[in-house]
């Protein structure tokens, strides 16, 4: 069975004109569910409550270094200064964006809005920025 480190995690977010590589990211966690519809109706055998699939929902959170996302203030800074605009391209490797690799890296894309940005200092740390985002749409899955 294959096992991956996150070490080399890249992810991606669109600026505008391009897919560009979010600098010195530290760390990214993507969350997915799925709502349940309950479909019981009365009189079902068994005592027991059933349910469909309903819709999916998916929000991602990156932490950064904070002086690589505003060391120019231009909107092209990404992700902090795209709070607000329409839902925005993002790919995410969470072992890498090589394609030779062996296990295959992993790639998991979609389009987002940036909902959140959170400045984070701390005297015995680096000073970071984490960017809070909502999936709009599915997330497709593939190979690096």
């Amino acid at each position: 069975m294959a096992t991956y480190t996150g070490k080399s995690g890249v992810l991606k977010i669109n600026d505008g004109s391009a897919l560009q590589a979010v600098a010195e990211i530290r760390s990214f966690t993507m969350d997915s569910t799925m709502d349940t519809i309950e479909n019981t109706s009365m009189g079902a055998a068994g005592n027991a409550r059933s349910y469909k699939a309903g819709l999916e929902t998916a929000t991602f959170t990156a932490e950064v270094l904070y002086s690589a996302q505003e060391k120019s203030g231009q909107a092209t800074d990404i992700p902090a200064f795209l709070m607000g605009s329409e839902a925005v391209a993002f790919e995410m490797y969470p072992s890498g964006s090589t394609q030779s690799a062996t296990p295959v890296n992993t790639v998991i894309s979609g389009n987002a809005i940036i909902t959140g940005y959170s400045i984070s200092s701390s005297f015995d740390d680096m000073v970071t920025a984490t960017i809070s985002a909502q999936v709009s749409g599915a997330l497709a899955y593939g190979d690096a």
